[in-house]
């Protein structure tokens, strides 16, 4: 022990005399402050911006998404009081500042004005510079469930929606039925809830409209409860020319799981099925008037249910024109799918299973839906609507 006490005093000592020899050298300024307090000279200045892991400052940026954390440099940068992103306020309890540098992250709220600056503002002044934050461009694609009914939430499906402040005012950013502009029930990346309004009729238009990132007003429409395209008006028996015992013809009054209603019949395959055993329907009739240049610009729309206690298999669905098997396509909702008892829409690219065209010889058209289990299933769901529409 005493040894261990006698090694132990010696370190204390010699780390007392480094100290003391540390504090009376005459290199030390005793005015030193660390560069996160140094007191601003003058107006703040910026020369550059750079990517946050660029930290050799070695490629200055111009440009940067919402999110990204960057380095400014320049001079007077300490004290910052507000820091404005195209007019969006930064977080400032996110920034760390050292006289020359500012480590900040750029704002994720949608900027009304584009104007493609950051502000900076100390407690001497103000210096602003270029740089654009490159806003993810909003994609509208469709309606979960194009024949919502009244008082229903329907999803306008896309992506980036929170961005673009839909359920902010003075955003301009707004979602409109036949004209008239709707609440915005819920906003999230992938899309905005409304709700259907009472007396809807059929080809009914959702209108979303927004600025984009450039300044630009923009704005998609879709289809609400269409009906032009559809196939087939009313399903018959006789038109099924391929079918089996878990395939039945039922209309609207035989759902009751949901409000919706498609406002003409559908196919109920219910039943058990054994495991790779294959169910085919073949429904066939003379080709509606439809035109159509160019089939890469269409797909094949329908509705789908299934029952809630009894989800989809993830794959084994296809879909084939005029009985043409080599160039079928693939329906594949994935594991553990679910309507959740209400009808969803459903799309298909057109020219994945009618490369040539949706024309025959003697203007009949067959649309062929088969169904292969890979395990053995008690089946319960239901298909309606066929329709073909522009994407």
């Amino acid at each position: 022990m005493n040894k261990i006490n006698y090694l132990l005093s010696t370190c204390l000592i010699s780390l007392s005399f480094c100290l003391i020899g540390c504090s009376s050298d005459k290199g030390y300024d005793d005015n030193y402050q660390p560069a996160d307090f140094l007191p601003n000279t003058g107006e703040p200045e910026i020369t550059a911006v750079y990517a946050g892991t660029d930290i050799q400052l070695a490629t200055p940026i111009s440009e940067g998404k919402p999110g990204d954390n960057i380095i400014i440099v320049g001079k007077n940068l300490n004290n910052l009081e507000l820091l404005r992103f195209n007019t969006v306020e930064a977080d400032l309890s996110k920034t760390y500042t050292v006289s020359t540098k500012a480590y900040v992250s750029i704002p994720t709220a949608f900027a009304l004005e584009h104007q493609n600056l950051i502000e900076y503002t100390t407690d001497k002044g103000t210096a602003t510079y270029p740089f654009v934050v490159k806003f993810p461009e909003l994609v509208v694609s469709h309606l979960d469930n194009e024949f919502a009914a009244p008082g229903d939430v329907v999803k306008v499906v896309g992506e980036n929606f929170d961005y673009y402040g839909f359920d902010e005012e003075g955003t301009g950013s707004t979602v409109s039925i036949n004209g008239k502009a709707v609440k915005v029930e819920y906003v999230s990346a992938e899309g905005v809830g409304v709700k259907v309004p009472a007396g809807i009729k059929d080809n009914s238009t959702v209108t979303v409209k927004w600025t984009d990132a450039a300044g630009e007003q923009k704005s998609v429409s879709l289809p609400l409860r269409p009906t032009t395209g559809r196939l087939f008006k009313e399903l018959t028996k006789k038109m099924i020319t391929k079918t089996d015992r878990t395939v039945s013809i039922e209309d609207d009054s035989q759902v009751t799981s949901c409000n919706s209603q498609l406002g003409t019949n559908h196919l109920h395959i219910s039943g058990t099925l054994k495991a790779w055993s294959w169910l085919e329907l073949a429904i066939s009739q003379t080709l509606p008037n439809l035109s159509i240049s160019d089939v890469a610009d269409y797909c094949l729309a329908f509705e789908v249910l299934n029952a809630e206690d009894n989800k989809l298999l993830g794959s084994g669905y296809e879909f084939a024109w005029n009985s043409d098997w080599d160039h079928a396509c693939k329906w594949n909702p994935g594991s553990g799918f679910t309507t959740g008892g209400k009808w969803q829409t459903v799309r298909i690219p057109l020219a994945a299973f009618a490369p040539n065209g949706i024309s025959s010889a003697d203007n009949q058209m067959t649309l062929s839906f088969g169904f292969q289990p890979s395990e053995t299933y008690k089946a319960d769901f239901r298909l309606g609507n066929f329709r073909i529409q522009k994407k």
